[in-house]
């Protein structure tokens, strides 16, 4: 018998013999509390009510449904085939929404997905740990978070911008995500502060350009190589590599969305300029021995900031520049990017590559740590002739 067991009988014989509680508890060396829950199952009338009971659950839950177990699958490999699609857990309840059935729940999505070894954990670490091309320099990241609301329903999203050498950056509120926010925002940006040498951004549509016409150039991407700026794609689904913009989205948030309240989007706007300047003007960064952004743009003798009208309602003329796309290479070799795979060298496997399509050479190149490896034809839906493109492509090698 358990040494617990045998001092709730005691304390129920010393009771039953007229000992005053107070002394029981002292004696077996227990509370109040712990004396009354066992006086309580004593005079519940069971000869075993001394004994600790399994905590085992008493039904074992039922199994998931072989059809929702099947579909959770289903959903997730074809997630898994689309490039720029998020898979995890959340992506696939909202699948389940979109096709009208009941979804289950976030755990038991993920046990599904571990159980049928859907996760690749493994395969994660080894993206962490894989080596990153990081050579860049003159880099602002940006991104968009949300949707957020405000009270009575009203639904706006963060664009933030930021440095990723001296951490100035810059918070617009926008009532949508398309590319002509997004693109008034970059403007504005490089307007009061300057214009960086390379624009890094996640896969968003909208910083793209367009599904149904994945070689055009989007709204954005003209904006940036007009102006001889040049985009930077990370992987699909590896926020971590936008690190700097990710703190600073989580900052916005935490500091200035979670702990105030808002009138109206207009008031969201106004305070966000303030929010912006504080920021710039006040935050500490222990990699830039404890200054501030605006210190450190004190330091540099010769700013870019952009000086050219752009009028983002006409056609915005692009015949140079590069577009850069850092992908990782998989066991099945194929690189994807604007809705389009090229099979590359086996030597690349598990290795990131940068993807840079050169437009006024009409071409695709594949290297790695400065090595060429490929070379494609890949012309950008500018308006020229094919006929044209073709004669530049043999007079203007690499």
């Amino acid at each position: 018998m358990e040494r617990e067991e045998i001092l709730r009988q005691e304390a129920i014989r010393l009771h039953l013999q007229g000992v005053p509680v107070k002394l029981v508890t002292q004696q077996v060396n227990r509370t109040r509390q712990w004396f009354y829950k066992w006086l309580k199952e004593f005079k519940g009338g069971s000869p075993d009510w001394y004994k600790t009971k399994s905590t085992a659950p008493k039904t074992i839950p039922a199994k998931t449904a072989e059809q929702t177990e099947q579909l959770v699958i289903d959903i997730r490999k074809r997630l898994e085939n689309e490039p720029y699609a998020q898979k995890g857990a959340v992506s696939i309840l909202y699948e389940f929404e979109r096709l009208g059935v009941t979804p289950p729940s976030i755990s038991t999505v993920n046990r599904i997905l571990r159980r049928n070894k859907l996760l690749h954990q493994s395969e994660v670490k080894r993206l962490k740990d894989t080596e990153y091309p990081t050579y860049f320099h003159g880099v602002q990241q940006m991104d968009i978070v949300g949707p957020k609301y405000l009270k009575g329903g009203c639904r706006f999203y963060f664009f933030n911008i930021i440095d990723t050498e001296n951490h100035y950056a810059g918070v617009y509120p926008i009532k949508n995500k398309l590319a002509k926010s997004a693109a008034a925002s970059v403007i504005d940006f490089w307007r009061n502060y300057q214009m960086p040498d390379f624009l890094q951004m996640d896969n968003e549509l909208s910083f793209r350009g367009s599904n149904r016409h994945p070689r055009s150039l989007g709204l954005l991407m003209r904006v940036a190589l007009s102006n001889s700026v040049t985009p930077v794609f990370i992987p699909p689904a590896e926020p971590w590599r936008n690190g700097v913009i990710e703190k600073f989205n989580d900052n916005v948030i935490r500091y200035f969305y979670n702990t105030r309240k808002f009138k109206s989007f207009e008031d969201v706007k106004e305070r966000a300029v303030d929010f912006s300047a504080f920021h710039n003007k006040h935050h500490r960064y222990s990699s830039q021995n404890n200054r501030t952004p605006e210190q450190l743009l004190n330091d540099i003798t010769r700013k870019s900031p952009l000086t050219a009208e752009i009028d983002l309602n006409e056609k915005i003329l692009v015949d140079s520049g590069r577009i850069i796309f850092i992908r990782f290479i998989r066991s099945d070799r194929k690189l994807h990017l604007l809705n389009e795979s090229f099979i590359v060298n086996a030597e690349l496997i598990y290795s990131y590559v940068v993807a840079e399509v050169i437009i006024d050479r009409y071409v695709l190149t594949v290297s790695r740590n400065s090595v060429l490896y490929h070379v494609f034809n890949f012309a950008m839906s500018l308006p020229l002739k094919i006929q044209y493109v073709n004669e530049l492509l043999i007079f203007c090698p690499l």
